[in-house]
């Protein structure tokens, strides 16, 4: 197929200095195949306690909520992932198995807005459930929750963050 526009010869010359290389897509060498849905947080206060895994990160504590309202219980946490390896350089993220054969695949890397869609497809579709909950009672129930989390609850935790930011810099100086 050649093209209608062509490239001036010292401009081509000048060019062929710099050809374009291109190098094949390197597999990660420790990679783990993604059985169950694993959620990425920022790590919790204490890692070395295995009975409390909840973040340190209110976002990430947001999310975990949202999950346990819905009566997800079967979900890993990781937390020795940077943010940067998250999607848009952010926390929390939730990687899914991708339906094919189990653990041979990636699966799929969600970002935290698209969370809530993934929870109404995987307990969507049964029969009397009202967008994924059982009745309209529990539905507004966890609506409620929702925006209390990221109302003044979200705000609490963050100006206690704050808060205590500036109690240990004031120590350290």
């Amino acid at each position: 197929m050649s093209s209608t526009f062509t490239i001036p010869a010292p401009l081509r010359s000048f060019y062929s200095l710099w050809p374009l290389h291109t190098w094949p897509y390197i597999l990660p060498q420790n990679a783990r195949p993604i059985t169950k849905p694993t959620l990425w947080i920022f790590p919790p206060r204490n890692p070395a306690d295995d009975k409390i895994l909840l973040s340190n990160d209110v976002e990430c504590l947001k999310w975990q909520a949202f999950l346990a309202l819905k009566g997800f219980s079967a979900i890993a946490v990781r937390w020795d992932i940077s943010p940067d390896g998250g999607i848009d350089g952010r926390l929390p993220n939730l990687h899914v198995p991708d339906g094919k054969a189990e653990g041979v695949d990636g699966g799929e890397l969600l970002a935290a807005h698209m969370i809530p869609e993934w929870v109404d497809k995987t307990i969507g579709g049964n029969g009397g459930v009202i967008d994924g909950y059982r009745d309209e009672a529990a539905r507004d129930e966890s609506h409620a929750w929702v925006s209390l989390l990221e109302g003044k609850v979200h705000a609490a935790l963050v100006s206690q963050s704050i808060h205590l930011q500036s109690v240990l810099s004031t120590r350290r100086s």
